[in-house]
């Protein structure tokens, strides 16, 4: 089993900005529910026109997804996600809010970086608890519900099969 985390491929690919440019939403998105209160924001790309459209551009806080990427991975990450609409004036995309937030590091055998506080400022090395990460396909770390996304191998290789672009995988843990 292999956990990967997210991350987008920004050199090629476009990404997305808040076109009011009031990014107080991205503080909204720490693995709580949010459909209930949910208004769509508009998006708007970045003024990049050398840059190609993408199925899961970037975006500061939380994974977007066009509707292909939705209907391909959806049952993989229904019941780990909420699937926020956004406006946006080309193509659906929607606000991919990871609720699945796994108390799942083994913090003796993982390298963390802690700020004065205790608080983690960032991993060197993950060590997952191999039990509590099988058969997910999209989660959150329960302590940094703000930062990274990671996904399984499962979930990578429908995106290769599938052709979706804009993404890249960094394996950081397997326990093969």
């Amino acid at each position: 089993m292999k956990i990967l985390k997210l991350s987008y491929d920004v050199e090629n690919y476009e990404g997305f900005e808040v076109a009011n440019g009031d990014w107080s939403i991205v503080d909204k998105i720490d693995g709580k529910p949010l459909i209930q209160e949910w208004s769509p924001i508009e998006l708007k790309l970045f003024d990049e026109p050398q840059k190609l459209r993408s199925d899961i551009p970037y975006f500061v806080g939380a994974p977007v997804f066009s509707k292909k990427a939705v209907e391909l991975l959806g049952s993989l990450i229904n019941n780990s996600v909420e699937i926020l609409p956004i406006k946006f004036d080309r193509e659906e995309y929607y606000i991919i809010n990871v609720v699945n937030l796994l108390n799942c590091i083994d913090f003796e055998k993982s390298e963390v970086v802690k700020f004065r506080s205790g608080r983690i400022m960032k991993f060197k090395k993950y060590e997952f608890i191999a039990d509590v990460v099988s058969n997910e396909h999209i989660f959150k770390i329960a302590e940094m519900p703000q930062h990274s996304v990671f996904v399984s191998e499962e979930f990578r290789n429908v995106v290769l099969a599938s052709n979706l672009s804009g993404i890249l995988f960094e394996e950081v843990w397997s326990n093969n």
